[in-house]
C-alpha cells in the first residue's frame, strides 16, 4: 500500500464517525459508513450524469466502474448486503 493509502485508511478509522445511512438498519463502523457514502455519491454522480448535455459513454462506463469497485468494497466490508439495497432503491426508481 501506498503511504497515501496508509493515511487514508487511518484517518477513517479513527475519526469515530459511525452513523447510519437512510434505509439501512444497522450501525456502521467509520468504514463501513465512509464505503456507503461513497456508494450513495457515485450513484447521485451516476443519475445527474444520465441527463448531462455532454454524456460521454466512456465517462459513464467509468462511473459504473467506480460503482462496482465500491461495491466489491462494501462485500469486503460485510455490508454488501446494504449497498445492494442501495443500489435496488437506485435502480427502481430509474
Amino acid at each position: 500500500m501506498s503511504a497515501y493509502q496508509d493515511s487514508a485508511d487511518q484517518e477513517v478509522a479513527e475519526s469515530g464517525n459511525t452513523g447510519v445511512i437512510a434505509g439501512i438498519d444497522q450501525q456502521l463502523t467509520p468504514l463501513q459508513y465512509h464505503y456507503l457514502g461513497l456508494l450513495q455519491r457515485l450513484i447521485a454522480v451516476k443519475n445527474s450524469y444520465q441527463t448531462d448535455p455532454n454524456y460521454e459513454a466512456w465517462l459513464m462506463a467509468s462511473i459504473n466502474k467506480s460503482i462496482y469497485s465500491t461495491l466489491r468494497d462494501c462485500i469486503e466490508a460485510n455490508i454488501g448486503d446494504a449497498a445492494k439495497e442501495l443500489l435496488r432503491r437506485e435502480h427502481q426508481v430509474n
